[in-house]
């Protein structure tokens, strides 16, 4: 599976904001300890000076603040062009078949490329397929509950009179129940042509066959 940009894109956004404010904070904060420091300098008691090494102390308290600053604006580039490779190493899969986590059964010549995968305890898996208006045309019953798996989801094409079905883009829903009748985990995927990729917002994004997209993070498998 790739991993997806997005968390690192998130952090390198979070930095940069926060090394801008903090540089921008820094110097208002410099500028006005320069201008106290200044002010009990020359209004000071000459008989009782204030100590020097306080205000020492303080300038080197600011100096540590200061190279902070630089530090995170330095790891802000480098997650920046970390992020950069990551988004260029998706661009490999042009071309490509991967599978993918996905509800969308894509119906070519009377038969489809997508699986499923469903937790221990299933006693039953049932799914229903649903066509672009959004109607249970067919009913599938007694799949497979084999877990740690690709199942083949097995439809035929067929609606529930035995109609062949128009090739297209159908949906599929999946129920898995155990004996008790309480839900058991259960994910469809699919096979998919990468037609073209797309960095959104730090993340890596798949255009696959059938207009459908893709976050890299569902990708399970290429090949």
């Amino acid at each position: 599976m790739l991993t997806s940009p997005t968390l690192l894109s998130n952090m390198t956004a979070a930095n940069k904001n926060s090394a801008s404010d903090s540089l921008s904070q820094l110097g208002n904060d410099y500028n006005k300890f320069l201008t106290l420091l200044t002010a009990q300098i020359q209004n000071q008691d000459p008989l009782e000076p204030v100590d020097s090494t306080q205000f020492v102390a303080q300038l080197a308290q600011l100096s540590q603040v200061e190279q902070a600053v630089q530090t995170n604006t330095q790891l802000e580039t480098v997650s920046s062009q970390i992020s950069g490779l990551l988004n260029l190493g998706g661009t490999d899969l042009l071309g490509r078949d991967v599978t993918i986590q996905s509800d969308t059964v894509m119906l070519k010549n009377g038969a489809t490329a997508t699986t499923y995968e469903v937790g221990e305890a299933a006693s039953e898996v049932t799914a229903k397929i649903i066509d672009p208006l959004g109607r249970t045309i067919r009913t599938i019953t007694g799949l497979s509950v084999l877990s740690g798996t690709q199942n083949q989801l097995g439809w035929d094409g067929k609606d529930d009179y035995g109609n062949p079905q128009l090739d297209g883009i159908y949906t599929v829903q999946l129920v898995a129940k155990n004996t008790a009748g309480e839900a058991v985990n259960v994910q469809a995927s699919r096979s998919a042509r990468v037609e073209d990729v797309r960095f959104q917002e730090g993340e890596i994004v798949f255009g696959l066959d059938g207009g459908e997209t893709a976050s890299s993070v569902t990708v399970k498998s290429a090949r």
